[in-house]
C-alpha cells in the first residue's frame, strides 16, 4: 500500500507539505479537527481545517 501525502495546489502544481505538516495534518484529520500549525513549507504558520479541506497562510487560500 502507498504512503498518502498531503499536498497543496500552487497554480497548476500539487506541492507536497514538509513531514512536520504531515504529522500535523494526520492528528487533526483523525480527529477532524481545525488547528493553527507550523510548517517549513511556509514562512509562517498555516490554518488547516479538515472538514472543509483547507490549507490557509496569511488569510489567503492558495486553492
Amino acid at each position: 500500500m502507498a504512503a498518502i501525502q498531503w499536498v497543496y495546489a500552487n497554480g497548476c502544481n500539487w506541492v507536497t507539505l514538509d513531514a512536520l505538516a504531515q504529522s500535523h495534518i494526520e492528528s487533526l484529520w483523525s480527529s477532524c479537527g481545525s488547528s493553527w500549525i507550523q510548517t517549513r513549507s511556509f514562512r509562517s504558520p498555516v490554518y488547516i481545517d479538515i472538514s472543509q479541506m483547507l490549507l490557509m497562510c496569511n488569510a489567503i487560500c492558495p486553492v
